[in-house]
C-alpha cells in the first residue's frame, strides 16, 4: 500500500478528475474560439455587422449543433491520457487470480447492464421523473444530437472507456491505498456522480458506480466494469433509436419493466454461479513511494 500524507491522498484523487472536467472545457473553448474568429472573418469579408445578441445566437447553436464532437475529442483525449496514468497505476496494484475474463461472464454482463438500463427507462416513462429535473431534458437533447454512428461511438464506447479509466481505474484504486474497499466504493461512486455535473444523471451514476466497483473489487480486471459500462450506455442509444425507426412514440413501460427485471435477475443469478472471486496472489511490491510521484 503507497504511503502518503492524507492531503496529499486527496490531491491525488481529486487531480484526475480535474483533468478529466478541463478537457471538456478546453475543447468546448478552443472550438468556440475558432468559431468565433470564423464568423468575424466572414462578417469582415461580407462587410456584415454582428451584434454581441447575434453572435450569442449562433454561439449557442454552435455549441449545441457540434456537442457531440465535443464529446468525442474530450472522450479520445481522456483516453490517451487515463490509459498512460493507469500503466503506471497498475504497477503499485496487488496481483490477483481468477481475474480473466470469460466469454459466457461477458455477454451475460451486457444483458445485465443493458437490462438495468431499460429498468430505468422504465421507472422513468412510469413516474414521468424528467419534469422534475428539467436540466436533465436539456442533456437528453445534447446526446440525442449527430448521427447514430457518431452517438454509438462516443456515448456508447469512448465515453464509458475514458470514464472508467479514470473513476475505477485511477480513482477508485487510489482510495484503496488509504479507505476500507467499502468505503472507497461508495466515495468514488460519489465522486462519478457528480463529474456528470447534473442531479438526475448524478443520482443514477452513484447507484451505477457502486456496481461498476463493486465488479471491479471481486474481478480485479478494469474490462468488468467497461464492458458494463458499454453495454449500459449502448442500449440507451440503440433502444430509443429503434423506438424512433419504427415511429412508436410510446412503449409499454410496464411490458419492458417486468421483462428487463427478470432478465436482470436471471444473469446475476448466473453470473454468481459462474463467475470466481479475484483471488490475492500478493501485495504490491512497492510498499512506499516518494511524493514526488503520483
Amino acid at each position: 500500500m503507497r504511503k502518503y500524507s492524507i492531503p496529499r491522498q486527496i490531491w491525488r484523487v481529486i487531480y484526475p478528475l480535474l483533468i478529466f472536467v478541463g478537457v471538456q472545457l478546453i475543447v468546448v473553448f478552443v472550438a468556440t474560439i475558432a468559431y468565433g474568429v470564423v464568423l468575424g472573418v466572414q462578417a469582415a469579408t461580407g462587410g456584415v455587422t454582428l451584434d454581441l445578441t447575434i453572435i450569442q445566437v449562433l454561439a449557442e447553436e454552435f455549441l449545441f449543433d457540434y456537442n457531440m464532437w465535443f464529446m468525442l475529442a474530450s472522450s479520445v483525449i481522456g483516453i490517451l491520457i487515463f490509459a498512460l496514468m493507469w500503466r503506471k497505476e497498475r504497477t503499485y496494484i496487488p496481483l490477483y487470480d481468477n481475474t480473466k475474463l470469460k466469454p459466457l461472464p461477458a455477454v451475460l454482463m451486457v444483458l445485465l447492464f443493458a437490462g438495468l438500463n431499460f429498468i430505468l427507462l422504465s421507472v422513468v416513462g412510469l413516474t414521468n421523473l424528467i419534469q422534475h429535473f428539467p436540466s436533465y431534458e436539456q442533456v437528453v437533447q445534447l446526446l440525442s444530437g449527430g448521427s447514430l454512428v457518431l452517438r454509438i461511438l462516443v456515448v456508447g464506447l469512448l465515453a464509458p472507456v475514458a470514464e472508467e479509466l479514470l473513476c475505477r481505474g485511477l480513482v477508485l484504486n487510489r482510495l484503496f491505498d488509504w479507505m476500507p474497499k467499502w468505503a472507497a466504493a461508495l466515495v468514488g461512486s460519489a465522486l462519478f456522480g457528480i463529474v456528470h455535473f447534473n442531479l438526475f444523471q448524478a443520482l443514477y451514476a452513484f447507484v451505477l458506480g457502486i456496481m461498476f466497483s463493486l465488479l471491479y473489487i471481486r474481478h480485479r480486471n478494469l474490462l468488468m466494469p467497461i464492458i458494463a459500462h458499454v453495454a449500459f450506455n449502448l442500449a440507451n442509444v440503440i433502444l430509443i433509436e429503434v423506438l424512433e425507426a419504427a415511429g412508436v412514440e410510446e412503449f409499454s413501460a410496464w411490458l419492458l419493466l417486468i421483462s428487463s427485471f427478470l432478465v436482470a435477475a436471471v444473469c446475476i443469478a448466473l453470473l454468481l454461479k459462474h463467475t470466481k472471486a479475484s483471488v490475492l496472489i500478493q501485495e504490491s511490491k512497492i510498499e512506499k513511494v516518494i511524493d514526488t510521484e503520483g
